[in-house]
């Protein structure tokens, strides 16, 4: 299973927030605007041991609401988390539960998980009434009394039992509301979190030295742990060793029906010298030993050592390399749950998870630009694994991908009293006829600027057209003292990629400008021109007026140079076509000063920098 939604309630800077979730959702924004309270949220969802405190309600919160809860939506639920959860399953398929903290008198804490049901109208298959319909007559006045036996005494399970079958074979034909459980989730109070998936929580402050040791209470530690368990299950060695070792401690508490007889081991002798000291008591000892998981020698006596030319303890090593440590175990054990088949078990009536969501803070802590790059995409490929989910929290544009926007969540807190909001873009940006084309050329641009995730980092975001923009408006900024590090300039590849990075900026919210030329027709048209020149020339230039009608005030704006930007400029075009029209464009403004440079450009700079006002 994977979250497909995640709604939080009151909990520390959040209010209210619902984040839709991807098999990979990046979450990015400013320092204290509640990313990492997201992950904790789902930490207190989905850890038994996390205990919440006053401190954690929103304070903002009405006065008369003393509740805190998180409400997670799972899909894809494998066969056994079905069986499992088959009460609960809803008509799409999903499972929802909520799990709520109440602040009761006296100032202490009441924590409960509660699921969605989907409760029939009809009283006799509502599972709260199951009792009422545990004997013969109450329950041969409803259909269901072909699906309990014929005879015999009644009890409430089976009374559950039937109501459950009833519902599955009939769920097109019943009314099925949703509500919320007010009894225990699945009937006991603490079950939740040791049945739903399994959290792994990589927090980005924290001594990694600690971290990486091989304890069940490290991140490290469980990855291990649980690698070893699977490779214990396809091992035949493993089997082998476990049932020697059993054999061997049976060996030494093996007892004869007269104890007389028994031979006199240590342990025989040991219980016996016990025995002796408490005469006057009366009472017989016998010391059983049962063996031991063979899994947990691993915990108790493993220690991972690694040779940079320099042999010795993980603990020992830079954090940077700890880290990658970490993540490589990540990658290699997910490699082999997808590389190595473990057979077909035995569905069981209940049994937890094996789900497994990452969540990671900060996964470019300590690393390069190029390790956060592989970093990324091993990532990626942990997500792509059936009952796998990757949550990230960054501040790296290495670990955003905008061909998979509905992956990015743009987390902000505009106001302490409305608490921390979300901006995502779940619909199809691409849309017309020409849908594949589109795409294309969108994932095009990502190879001509690599970087073009900067515009979710940025203050402001600048689109242009290609290369010439991109490296001439932050120097000629720069140079007349308007130079804001918080402005980027994104080159999008063409005039035709512009409306895509329009409709995503407008989507998430971010602040905007569009610097296009107007490409206008010759007039007249050269006579040597063919008529698909003509007609891509046309293209282009009614393309001005698609840019016009998508680019929206406040958020927006848009300034388009007449014929284009090197002509506006001054740079040479024959100059461009020999060097470069990058390079073109330094060269010749590196020969100005900056009182030469044109009107035109020192008054485009100053409304992209500073905002200014400009006289059109």
């Amino acid at each position: 299973m994977r979250i497909k939604r995640l709604a939080i309630h009151n909990y520390r800077s959040i209010k209210d927030l619902t984040l839709e979730c991807c098999a990979m959702v990046c979450m990015l924004g400013p320092n204290n605007h509640g990313k990492s309270n997201i992950l904790s949220a789902l930490e207190y969802f989905l850890t038994g041991g996390f205990k919440p405190v006053e401190a954690d309600f929103f304070q903002h919160r009405d006065v008369e609401d003393r509740s805190l809860w998180v409400e997670v939506t799972f899909d894809e639920l494998t066969e056994q988390e079905v069986r499992t959860f088959q009460r609960y399953v809803l008509s799409d398929g999903s499972l929802r539960v909520r799990k709520t903290t109440r602040m009761v008198d006296g100032g202490a804490l009441e924590v409960s998980y509660n699921g969605y049901t989907e409760q029939p109208a009809e009283p006799w298959l509502q599972t709260d009434r199951a009792s009422e319909y545990a004997n013969r007559d109450a329950i041969n006045a409803t259909p269901l009394r072909d699906l309990v036996p014929e005879t015999g005494r009644l009890n409430k399970a089976m009374v559950e039992a039937a109501q459950q079958r009833y519902i599955q074979d009939n769920r097109d034909t019943l009314t099925l509301p949703l509500a919320l459980e007010t009894g225990n989730f699945l009937g006991q109070k603490n079950i939740a979190a040791g049945i739903l998936p399994e959290l792994l929580l990589v927090p980005a402050v924290r001594d990694l030295s600690d971290e990486i040791k091989v304890k069940t209470t490290t991140v490290f530690g469980r990855l291990l742990s649980r690698a070893i368990q699977d490779m214990a299950q396809r091992d035949p060695r493993f089997a082998a060793a476990r049932e020697q070792l059993a054999a061997v401690i049976a060996s030494l508490t093996e007892r004869m029906e007269d104890p007389e007889q028994t031979p006199a081991t240590e342990l025989i002798r040991l219980e016996r010298g016990i025995e002796e000291e408490l005469r006057t008591w009366g009472v017989r000892v016998n010391i059983e030993i049962s063996p031991p998981e063979i899994e947990k020698l691993f915990e108790l006596g493993t220690e991972v050592f690694l040779d940079d030319g320099a042999r010795t303890s993980a603990t020992r090593k830079g954090h940077g390399l700890q880290r990658a440590l970490m993540f490589a175990l990540i990658r290699a054990w997910s490699k082999a749950l997808r590389t190595e088949s473990q057979g077909i078990e035995d569905i069981a009536a209940r049994k937890r998870s094996d789900s497994v969501i990452f969540a990671v803070e900060e996964p470019e802590l300590f690393l390069h630009p190029h390790a956060q790059r592989r970093l990324f995409q091993s990532l990626r490929k942990i997500a792509a694994v059936p009952e796998h989910q990757v949550m990230l929290c960054t501040h790296s544009p290495h670990f955003i991908d905008t061909d998979e926007y509905r992956q990015i969540a743009m987390v902000y807190r505009d106001d302490p009293r409305t608490g921390t909001s979300i901006r995502q873009c779940t619909s199809d940006l691409f849309a017309g006829e020409d849908l594949a084309d589109r795409k294309k050329r969108f994932r095009l641009a990502h190879w001509i600027n690599p970087e073009r995730a900067e515009m979710f980092f940025c203050r402001k975001a600048i689109f242009v057209e290609g290369e010439t923009e991109r490296v001439l408006l932050p120097y000629l900024a720069d140079r007349l003292g308007l130079l804001d590090s918080e402005v980027s300039v994104i080159d999008c590849g063409s005039k035709f990629n512009l409306p895509f990075y329009v409709e995503l900026a407008k989507a998430f919210g971010i602040r905007y400008a569009v610097v296009h030329d107007e490409d206008p027709l010759p007039n007249p048209v050269p006579a040597d021109w063919s008529e698909d020149k003509r007609r891509a020339s046309q293209r282009t230039f009614d393309l001005n007026a698609e840019i016009e009608q998508l680019v929206e005030a406040p958020l927006g704006r848009r300034h388009m140079l007449s014929p284009d930007f090197e002509s506006a400029t001054g740079v040479s075009k024959n100059q461009g076509d020999k060097k470069g029209k990058g390079l073109a464009a330094l060269d010749y403004f590196e020969q100005k000063q900056p009182g030469e440079i044109p009107d035109v450009l020192k008054d485009l700079l100053r409304v992209l920098y500073r905002d200014s006002e400009v006289v059109q």
